[in-house]
């Protein structure tokens, strides 16, 4: 039986964040993020194809659902990650540090004190790592990115749960 979603009209607002990823063996990872609200009856996944301009034909490009977090205001934002950017001449930011992973020191409280949008980056690269591994369709297309491959290779592949923290 399919889940559907409960009618809740008074729910508070979701985002839908997108992370455009780049990769260049000598600089790294740059990305470009876009948001926009998820409006009424449009599927998260609809919003990020369109944000990334991609239409529902693509197949070239990896959309991948890597996180969702609250927000102050008491909303949902749901990332998505998406390779490669269809528009590659605009300006990216670097990502400096993927290693980086955000992480709660009180095991009762989850969400991290400092969360910045380089450690949901960084989690979407990891996130992309993993399914390199074991998800045959994205592997695939990473295949076609030989250097992006060998970067993704290098990052710990350790669960989350398993990482030693400083």
């Amino acid at each position: 039986m399919p889940l559907t979603p409960p009618e809740a009209p008074d729910a508070p607002p979701v985002a839908v964040e997108v992370v455009l990823l780049r990769h260049d063996s000598a600089e790294g990872f740059t990305y470009r993020r876009l948001v926009t609200a998820l409006r009424r009856g449009m599927s998260p996944d609809r919003a990020a194809r369109s944000l990334a301009l991609l239409n529902g034909d693509d197949d070239t490009h990896v959309v991948h659902s890597t996180s969702w977090r609250a927000t102050r205001q008491g909303g949902i934002t749901l990332t998505y990650l998406v390779h490669p950017d269809p528009t590659p001449d605009r300006p990216g930011t670097p990502l400096l540090e993927p290693h980086v992973i955000a992480h709660s020191p009180r095991p009762g409280h989850p969400t991290p004190p400092s969360l910045e949008m380089d450690h949901v980056v960084a989690h979407a690269v990891r996130h992309l790592a993993f399914l390199e591994g074991a998800d045959p369709a994205i592997a695939t297309h990473l295949a076609t990115h030989p250097e992006l491959v060998r970067s993704l290779r290098s990052l710990p592949s350790t669960a989350a749960g398993e990482i030693q923290y400083a």
